[in-house]
Formats: structure tokens, sequence, C-alpha cells
């Protein structure tokens, strides 16, 4: 996991979760470094040199106030990086409400690139940069998607996997289609990154300084 590998390379890592089960299971790896609490109920004294949020802020009905309380606990110099899908990618224009990263209902907001800045900026911070390359998530999605339009079905891969349904002909379908999907998904996934179209971005952030405010 994440903060796995950051502490791998030296970092001291803390993590919150929103639940104590995802506690417990990052406690397996971590140790007592993850509890199940919210940034405000942090000590107000607790300041980091980097936060987060990978896949999160989609999750969140009022993020500008998540993004408030942690730009409150962000050391000077401190960056804070958030990972989201990118709405306007055009993995969504082409899937539509196919899309895999739709995500409904666990998804309750999504954004574009000006939303997720705009969002930022109320919050207090800074965006010093932004990227849309996703090697992981962008070729799948393009694959995912692609087989929910074809089929119908919402994420039969992504189900399958996760446990959530047993395998039968529409998940042996599901593999044939994504095999040979593969190619174009992964060239199409190189052209969006290229056009700063692609399914996710990553938003990296700081408090601006005293004569930027």
């Amino acid at each position: 996991m994440m903060l796995a590998a950051f502490r791998r390379r030296g970092w001291r890592v803390f993590g919150i979760e929103r639940n104590e089960a995802a506690a417990e299971t990052a406690r397996q790896t971590l140790g007592p470094n993850t509890i199940a609490t919210s940034m405000a109920s942090l000590p107000a004294d607790a300041r980091f040199d980097l936060i987060v949020l990978f896949q999160v802020l989609e999750h969140i009905g009022e993020p500008v106030a998540l993004l408030r309380e942690c730009s409150r606990r962000l050391a000077p110099g401190g960056l804070l990086i958030a990972n989201v899908p990118n709405f306007s990618s055009w993995q969504s224009r082409f899937a539509g409400s196919k899309w895999m990263h739709l995500d409904v209902p666990r998804h309750l907001i999504h954004f574009t690139p000006p939303t997720i800045s705009a969002t930022l900026e109320r919050a207090g911070l800074k965006t010093v940069g932004m990227s849309f390359a996703s090697l992981e998530h962008d070729p799948y999605g393009w694959v995912e998607s692609t087989i929910n339009r074809l089929t119908g079905r919402a994420n039969t891969l992504t189900r399958y996997r996760m446990g959530l349904e047993p395998f039968g002909p529409a998940v042996l379908l599901s593999f044939v289609l994504g095999a040979a999907l593969v190619p174009p998904a992964l060239f199409l996934s190189m052209a969006s990154w290229l056009a700063k179209r692609g399914a996710l971005m990553e938003t990296t952030t700081t408090l601006p300084r005293p004569s930027e405010k």
C-alpha cells in the first residue's frame, strides 16, 4: 500500500481511515500508525510535510471543508496531492453513463481541471502542478468502460476481481473482450495523456506565501 511504500523510503507515515475495519487492515501492515478518525479531530498543532488524498475527494460530499482542515495542518513548504477522476477526460466523454470511474453512488462528486483547481483554491491552497497520466488506472478504465458499453453491464471485471460476482459467462465474455481491447486502450491512454485529457488527474498544491494571499 501507499503508506508502506513511503515508509520504505524513510518517511514517517500516518494514515487516516473513515472506519475501524479499514484502519485495522492498514495497521496489519503499518502497525499503530493508522487510525479511524477525521482530519478535524486531529490535534490542532499536528503538521505534515505531505498530505496525499488518493481518490478521496470524489467520495466526500463537502470537499472544501476537508481540504481546509488539511491546509491548516500543512507544514511550511508542505505539499498536498489530490488524485481524482477527470470528468472532462476523453474516457468520460466516450463512455458517458457507462464510464467505469463514474462509480455511482459511491462517488458523490466529480471534477474537471478547472473545478478541482477552484475547489483547492477555496480551501486556501495554490496549485503548482497537474498531471493526467495513470498507467495503473487509465488503460484499465478504457477496457472496462468499453465492455460496459458493449454489454450493458456495470464493471463486470472489477466486480469479479472484488469477489462481488462469481465466474460465469458474463465474466468470461468480459475477459475475452478485455484481451482484445488492451492494445487500443494503451494507445488511447497515451494519446489522452499527451492531450491532458487522461481519465485521472493529480493536482499538487501548497500553501501560498503571505505575499501571494
